[in-house]
C-alpha cells in the first residue's frame, strides 16, 4: 500500500476482520460444541506427558504440535500468575474446566491466522494487481462467512490457509528471482502447507510450474536448467521440513502410513458442482463464486504470473471433485485464491475493456453489493456463536428435572446435553484405557486425570452412546460405553431417558425411532429455530458446528442442535 489512504482502508479491513472472527470465540464453553476441536486440543495436552507420538495421523500433528507450544507459554504465564504450580495442576484445572484452554487455542489457532490470512491475500495480490483489486480481494477474506466461521475453531484449516499464502509469496519469489534461497524458503513452505494438512501438498505442483516458468523467462531451455540444483534444493527442503512438524512419519512409519491410508478410503467422487455451488456458494456467495471463477480463468491467459496463481486452484478444485468429502470446509484453501480471481474481474480486466467512467463505478458498486450475502451470514454466524446453546439449555433442564443417578442414552457425543460422565462411568473407563494398543498408559493418565477432578459424590447423570456398530468404538474414550439401538438392552442397563437430536441420522436410529415412538414418550424438546419446532437439520451437510446452508442458518434463533427427550415407557 503506497497512499495513506489505501492504508487506512485496509487497516479497516483487518480489523472488521478481527471482530468477525473474536466475536462469539466463546461458544458453547465449557462444554466442546464443535467436534473436531478435542482431537488437536487433547493431543496437543497430551504431548505434555513427555511422549510427542500423536498416535492418530488422520490429520497431521502439526497444529496440535503448535498448540503444545502455546500451551507451554500459557503453563509459564499460569504458573506466574498463581493458577498452577505444576504440569499436574494445570492438567486437573483443564478437566475441571477447559475454557481457558479452548479460548487461547481458538485464538492461537483461528482467529490470529485467520486475521493473517487476510493481510497475506492482499500481499500475494499486490504481486498481480493493482491496489484497488488488493483491497477488494482481502475485503472478501475478511467478511467472507466461511472464513468467519471456521476462524472460531481449534483445527487445521486457516493455518493451511496461511501457510499456502506465504508458498505463494516464495514462488513468486523464486520465479523474480531464481536464487537458491528463494528455492529453499519456496520448499520449506511447502513442507510446512502439507505438514498442516495433507492436500498442502499439491502446492508442489505450483513450485515445479514456477520453477519452469523461471527457467524459460531466462531463456534458459536446457534440460539441465530445468533439472537444476536449486530445483532439487527446494524440493529436499520441502520434504525436510515436513518431516520435521511430523517426524513421527517416519518415526512410527507403520502407523502413519496405516492411518494415511485409511483416511485416505474416506474420501469420494463429489462432482463437479457440488464444491461450487454448495461449498463456495454457501461459504462466499454464489456471486463471489461466479466472479471468482471467471476471474481464475481470465487470469490463466494473463501471463506467467497468472498461470502460476490459478495452477493450484485448478488442481485443488480436481481433487476435490474426485477425492474429496461434501464438507464445506474442504474449500477453505480456494476462498483466497476466488478473492483474487473476483478482485482481478472487476477491477483490473473489465475496466481495461470499457474504459468509460460510469463503468467503472457500477462495477465498484456491483462487488460493494457482491459483499452483502456473506457479510449478513458472517454476523448471523458470529450472533448464533454468542447465543445460549440448545445442548447447555437441555443440561440445566436435566438437572432441574430428572434425579441424580438418571441414565441417559444420547444418539451423539456431541449433539446432545452438556453433561460430562460421572466418576462412577470414568472408573469403568479405566478398564477400556487399559486395552488400548500402544495408548495404554497415555489414556489410563488421561482418565486418571479426569477422576481427580470428578466428584466421587456427585451421582450426576451417567450417559451411554448409541452406534450402529457398537464394538466399533473406543479409539477416542468419549465415545465410551457405546450400546445399540435396541430398546431392550437399554431396558436391561436401567436406562430410563434417551436424547435424540436433529443433527445427523442414520437407517438404524431411524428404525429405533420408530419403536421408541411405541415404547415411549416426549417429555421435552429443545429447539434452536424460531418457530420453536423439532426438525431435521435443512443442512444434511455440514454438521460440524454450525450449518453453512443459508436456509438453516436463518432459521436458527441459537446455536445447537434441535434436540427430544424421550422417557422410555409410557
Amino acid at each position: 500500500m503506497t497512499s495513506r489512504q489505501d492504508r487506512i482502508i485496509l487497516s479497516a479491513i483487518v480489523l472488521a476482520a478481527l471482530i468477525l472472527r473474536v466475536w462469539g470465540i466463546g461458544f458453547g464453553l465449557p462444554f466442546q460444541a464443535h467436534q473436531d476441536e478435542p482431537i488437536v486440543v487433547n493431543h496437543a495436552l497430551a504431548y505434555g506427558s513427555g511422549d510427542l507420538n500423536p498416535h492418530f495421523f488422520h490429520i497431521p500433528p502439526f497444529t496440535s504440535y503448535l498448540l503444545f507450544l502455546v500451551y507451554g507459554a500459557l503453563f509459564i504465564a499460569g504458573k506466574i500468575a498463581g493458577a498452577w504450580g505444576s504440569a499436574q495442576e494445570m492438567a486437573l484445572a483443564f478437566f475441571r474446566d477447559p475454557s481457558v484452554f479452548y479460548l487461547t487455542g481458538r485464538l492461537f489457532i483461528g482467529v490470529i491466522p485467520g486475521v493473517i490470512c487476510v493481510i497475506l491475500t492482499c500481499r500475494v495480490a499486490s504481486r498481480l494487481f493493482n491496489e484497488r483489486a488488493c483491497l477488494y480481494a482481502s475485503a472478501v477474506m475478511s467478511l467472507a462467512f466461511i472464513n468467519v466461521v471456521n476462524s472460531h475453531y481449534i483445527y487445521t484449516d486457516m493455518i493451511l490457509v496461511a501457510f499456502l499464502l506465504l508458498a505463494y509469496l516464495a514462488f513468486f519469489r523464486m520465479y523474480d528471482r531464481p536464487l537458491l534461497v528463494n528455492y529453499c524458503v519456496a520448499g520449506v513452505l511447502v513442507g510446512f502447507a502439507a505438514g498442516a494438512k495433507y492436500n498442502g501438498a499439491l502446492l508442489a505442483a505450483t513450485y515445479a510450474l514456477a520453477h519452469v516458468l523461471a527457467v524459460r523467462k531466462e531463456r534458459r531451455t536446457s534440460m539441465k536448467a530445468y533439472l537444476s540444483g536449486m530445483f532439487f534444493a527446494g524440493g529436499i527442503s520441502a520434504v525436510i521440513a515436513f518431516i520435521a512438524v511430523n517426524p513421527f512419519a517416519l518415526i512410527d512409519l507403520k502407523g502413519f502410513a496405516g492411518s494415511f491410508y485409511a483416511q485416505s478410503r474416506a474420501f469420494w467422487y463429489t462432482g463437479w458442482g457440488h464444491h461450487l455451488f454448495y461449498s463456495l456458494s454457501e461459504g462466499i456467495s454464489l456471486p463471489l463464486a461466479l466472479m471468482g471463477s471467471a476471474g481464475l480463468a481470465v487470469l490463466a491467459a494473463a501471463g506467467d504470473r497468472g498461470k502460476i496463481l490459478v495452477s493450484f486452484p485448478a488442481l485443488f478444485y480436481v481433487v476435490l471433485v474426485y477425492r474429496s468429502q461434501h464438507f464445506a470446509r474442504y474449500i477453505l484453501p480456494l476462498v483466497p485464491f476466488f478473492a483474487m480471481g473476483a478482485a482481478y474481474l472487476v477491477f483490473h480486466a473489465l475496466p481495461h475493456v470499457v474504459r468509460a467512467p460510469q463503468f467503472r463505478r457500477a462495477l465498484t458498486a456491483m462487488a460493494i453489493i457482491a459483499l452483502i450475502p456473506t457479510t449478513v451470514k458472517s454476523v448471523k454466524a458470529d450472533i448464533l456463536f454468542s447465543s445460549r446453546d440448545t445442548r447447555i439449555e437441555a443440561a440445566s433442564w436435566i438437572k432441574d428435572n430428572l434425579r441424580p443417578g438418571s441414565r441417559l442414552a444420547c444418539d451423539s457425543t456431541v449433539f446432545r446435553p452438556a453433561l460430562k460422565q460421572p466418576y462412577p462411568q470414568l472408573v469403568e473407563k479405566s478398564g477400556y484405557a487399559a486395552n488400548q494398543p500402544g495408548l495404554e498408559a497415555l489414556k489410563s493418565r488421561k482418565n486418571e486425570l479426569a477422576l481427580m477432578a470428578s466428584d466421587k459424590n456427585d451421582e450426576g447423570y451417567p450417559l451411554y452412546f448409541l452406534y450402529e456398530d457398537p464394538a466399533a468404538q473406543g479409539q477416542f474414550l468419549d465415545t465410551l460405553p457405546a450400546l445399540p439401538y435396541d430398546i431392550d438392552e437399554l431396558k436391561r442397563r436401567g436406562i430410563e431417558h434417551v436424547v435424540i437430536n436433529g443433527q445427523v441420522t442414520n437407517p438404524s436410529k431411524e428404525a429405533f425411532l420408530e419403536e421408541l415412538r411405541y415404547q415411549g414418550s416426549v417429555v421435552r424438546e429443545f429447539s434452536p429455530y424460531f418457530d420453536g419446532q423439532f426438525r431435521q437439520s435443512l443442512d444434511e451437510i455440514d454438521a460440524t458446528c454450525l450449518p453453512m446452508a443459508g436456509q438453516e442458518l436463518f432459521s436458527r434463533r441459537s446455536a445447537g442442535p434441535a434436540m427430544r427427550v424421550y422417557k422410555i415407557g409410557r
